[in-house]
């Protein structure tokens, strides 16, 4: 590992923005100090998956860039980390191994410290009604069912009061799931073009832009303006099951794969088929990807 001095500045202005961001939502240097330190082993872990399957392959590849942001900007205190790939991947298989290995390097990591952060969680009485300048985190599968096996059903009236640690692990699966999206160049986007033919990578690839500006809009301006267009016909059984309210960043996302473009560069030997054990670990993404996704991450 060639580590520069710009990673290391990186890595450690990025450990005080993290610890900063902590602070403010902990209110304490304890909560501070262990929300960045778990935050940054979870990002941290899903890069050394790259990097690792990239030394494997013989790809030139470089050690993690760590991007801090000032907690005003960004409430986590980083937008992430990423790493260079600096010389072509010879075939779909090293380009498949390579996506795969960082979203479960992450998810590996994520699972111990969102079962340590529940511990650390309290449990809360609630009034019932929204508190002004409060945030909702929405809840991923995988969220729920450790939070279900660890605190057990929380009564009606409660929450759970996240300590900083069960934050940080919240942030890792929603990191997860952002990076398993099938399109662009994301680690889904990698895995779908080593799975699919090249047309129909394409096709899944604007399929979920599209996907994307629906989840970002919300479905009730849609089921509006069906109604209007199909006047006297009652779309309320549909409504009630399909309607939600939509997150704005997810046509942020929307935007930058449709920057980024719905095609992927080839492979040097994209003839090279994936076998079994692949596939069946391309099923296992999905299932990662649905696990750690939620429709609204965030609601004010």
């Amino acid at each position: 590992m060639q580590l520069t001095k710009i990673h290391i500045i990186l890595f450690f202005v990025t450990l005080v923005t993290t610890f900063l961001a902590g602070y403010f939502q902990g209110g304490s240097i304890a909560g501070g100090i262990s929300f960045s330190i778990a935050l940054l082993f979870i990002l941290g872990a899903h890069e050394m998956g790259h990097f690792a399957y990239g030394k494997k392959y013989g790809v030139d590849i470089s050690p993690p860039y760590f991007i801090p942001a000032p907690p005003l900007i960004s409430p986590i205190g980083t937008f992430g980390a990423f790493i260079k790939i600096k010389s072509p991947i010879s075939t779909k298989r090293a380009l498949f191994d390579i996506g795969i290995a960082g979203p479960l390097a992450g998810v590996i990591a994520a699972i111990p410290v969102i079962v340590v952060g529940l511990k650390l969680s309290r449990i809360v009485e609630t009034t019932g009604r929204d508190i002004e300048g409060s945030i909702s985190l929405g809840s991923p599968l995988i969220f729920l069912f450790l939070s279900d096996l660890f605190l057990g059903k929380i009564s009606e009236g409660y929450d759970i009061l996240l300590h900083p640690v069960a934050f940080a692990g919240w942030i890792g699966l929603f990191v997860t799931a952002l990076n398993l999206i099938p399109a662009g160049q994301l680690d889904g986007g990698h895995i779908m073009y080593s799975l699919l033919p090249r047309k129909w990578y394409s096709r899944s690839s604007v399929s979920m832009v599209v996907v994307l500006m629906i989840l970002g809009i919300g479905t009730q301006p849609i089921i509006r303006l069906l109604q209007q267009l199909w006047e006297g016909t009652s779309l309320d059984f549909y409504k009630d099951f399909f309607l939600f309210d939509g997150w704005p960043g997810w046509l942020m996302w929307a935007v930058i794969l449709s920057i980024m473009g719905t095609r992927h560069p080839p492979t040097m030997y994209d003839e090279v088929p994936l076998d079994g054990k692949r596939k069946l670990l391309g099923v296992v993404a999905l299932l990662l990807f649905i696990g750690c996704f939620t429709p609204v991450p965030i609601k004010f």
